[in-house]
Formats: C-alpha cells, structure tokens, sequence
C-alpha cells in the first residue's frame, strides 16, 4: 500500500512541478492542447477527433479514475464481503475500460488530464473519514452517484460524438456501467 501511495505522490509532484504556467490549471492545460492538436491535424489534413469526442474521452477517464480510486479504497475498508466483491469488479472492470479509452485517446492525440484530480481527492477524503459502520453505505451512495452520472456522460456522447471509434466503444461499454448501476442499488438496499 505505501509502495502505491508513494507512487501516487510522485505523479502529482512530476504533475505539479511541469507546470510552467501557473495560471492554467490542469484541466485548462488539457483543453489547450487539445484545441492545438484539433488545429494541427486540420493543418496537416489529418483526420481531427472532435472536440465533443476528444472532451468526452478526457470526462470519461477522469471519472473512471475516481470510481476505481474508491473502489480501492473499498476493497480495504469495507465490511461486507459483498461491497468488497463489488468494489473489485469495479476496478477490474474500470481498469480495462480506462485502458481502451487511453489508447484511443493516444491515437487520436487527446490529452488527458492526470490524476489526482479535485473531485477524486475530495471524495476520497470524504469516503476516508467515514467509520467503518458508515463506509459500505457511504461508498454505495458514491457508487450510484457515480455511475448515474458516468452512464448519463456516455449516452449523451453516444449520441453527440463524430468519431466511429469512440461510439463503439461507448456503445460497448454502457451495459457494462447499467450492470455496475444495478449491482450498486442492490447492495445499497441491504443498508435501508
């Protein structure tokens, strides 16, 4: 666990002392450079994502990375052998999507903002603080919220995004996210 913490805080560190200009936060970085590599490609008669594609691979991999920040958290702190379970599935699952969203937005030339951002630090904190009686409830409520909103994140850009790649990989992937929803509000009943 140390090993993981230290690695962690080595990428926020390499993060923060890159930057150059610090009047531009990471996100405001990422959309820079997206917008550079959109007007690049067009220069180059390259094939550009668009910015609905290249904005939802950067949403989508920073939500992605929250869910399963939390569910490693869960996978230590939770009482339930089932909330465990769950919270395992999640970062499997989340660790294989997250993958196949890097490598398209890799290929497509989308920066990505790195981790840890503001929303996975704050609830970590959060879901940290929680007494062990707490914390399954409390991470399932995350859960929920979480999924409801990642699965709403991926409809809309299902609909709205040019790019072949990125719908069939969201199109493949939202019974996966629906199935993680269901499991979430099943066990959430167990704590009514």
């Amino acid at each position: 666990m140390e090993s993981k913490l230290s690695i962690l805080i080595t990428i926020v560190i390499a993060f923060t002392s890159c930057n150059n200009n610090p009047g531009k936060d990471i996100a405001e970085k990422a959309d820079s450079a997206n917008t550079a590599n959109y007007d690049d490609n067009l220069k180059q008669d390259a094939a550009p994502v668009d910015k609905k594609s290249a904005d939802f691979l950067v949403n989508a991999v920073s939500g992605g990375m929250t869910e399963m920040q939390l569910a490693k958290l869960a996978k230590e702190k939770a009482i339930s052998r089932n909330v465990k379970d769950y919270a395992d599935m999640i970062v499997n699952d989340h660790g294989v999507l997250n993958d196949q969203l890097q490598a398209i937005s890799s290929g497509l030339h989308v920066v990505l903002k790195p981790p840890p951002n503001e929303e996975m630090q704050t609830k970590l904190q959060l879901l940290n603080k929680h007494k062990a009686k707490d914390f399954d409830k409390d991470f399932l409520d995350m859960m929920v919220k979480g999924h409801e909103k990642t699965i709403q994140l991926f409809e809309h850009a299902s609909k709205d995004v040019n790019n072949a790649e990125v719908k069939t990989l969201i199109d493949n992937a939202l019974p996966q996210l629906n199935k993680h929803l269901d499991s979430a509000r099943v066990l959430k009943k167990m704590y009514k």
